[in-house]
């Protein structure tokens, strides 16, 4: 499923029958005492791979790093500027165009406000379509008791599905959401790097949410390779 275990004749063959590929995007950012640092790349990675397995498109190695703004300050979070996370990503489209691909499909397991406006950026005025697969517009008040954040309920829930050996459930403690109003600082810093209440969370959670993200982005992706 991954693009770059192709020779470069089967990605010639690939590119001319799809023009269109997935691209996750990750970051080593920490997640809490009992999240690992690559909690936003697991997920992106998962995502990757089943939606390869449904639309028989192939996904590029995972962007590793990311725009972490909130958490930049904890040991382990390795956070890159926003001009440059925005100018390699934009290097990586035009490569991609040049190969002949059409359609980028992203999908980003971090989900900061500067991150997510980088990958934007990056996307403006080419000539070719850039889709962020947004996982915060998947439906998810029925199934999460609180409000997603990080290394919360809604990651540690997918965590518990998909990865349920890298969690480390005795280390689960719940923060308190907070951000003074009108401030341009982002949230204030908690002890463990948790921002929710992560110990609601639960396997079950998890499966309903990844079925209910794959869902929704398999049938967009196969909206768009029809067209």
């Amino acid at each position: 499923m991954r693009f770059d275990n192709l020779t470069w004749k089967e990605a010639e063959e690939y590119i001319k029958k799809y023009k269109a590929i997935i691209l996750p995007i990750g970051s080593v950012e920490e997640h809490g005492y009992h999240l690992p640092l690559s909690t936003d790349s697991d997920i992106a990675i998962r995502i990757a791979e089943e939606l390869c397995k449904r639309t028989g498109l192939k996904y590029l190695p995972i962007i590793p790093y990311g725009v972490c703004i909130s958490t930049r300050d904890y040991p382990g979070t390795i956070s890159v500027s926003f001009d440059s996370f925005r100018n390699f990503l934009r290097d990586i489209l035009i490569s991609l165009k040049n190969n002949g691909i059409r359609k980028v499909f992203i999908i980003s397991g971090h989900l900061g406000d500067s991150h997510i406006s980088a990958i934007k950026e990056a996307s403006r005025d080419l000539d070719i379509d850039v889709f962020l697969l947004d996982l915060r517009e998947i439906p998810y008040e029925d199934v999460i008791e609180t409000k997603p954040m990080h290394a919360c309920e809604y990651e540690t829930s997918l965590m518990l599905y998909l990865y349920p050996d890298k969690v480390k459930r005795d280390k689960i403690v719940d923060e308190e959401i907070y951000k003074k109003r009108f401030s341009v600082k982002g949230l204030r810093k908690t002890e463990s790097g948790v921002f929710g209440t992560p110990s609601r969370a639960n396997s079950e959670k998890g499966k309903i949410l990844f079925e209910r993200i794959i869902k929704s982005f398999e049938e967009f992706i196969k909206e768009e390779l029809s067209i």
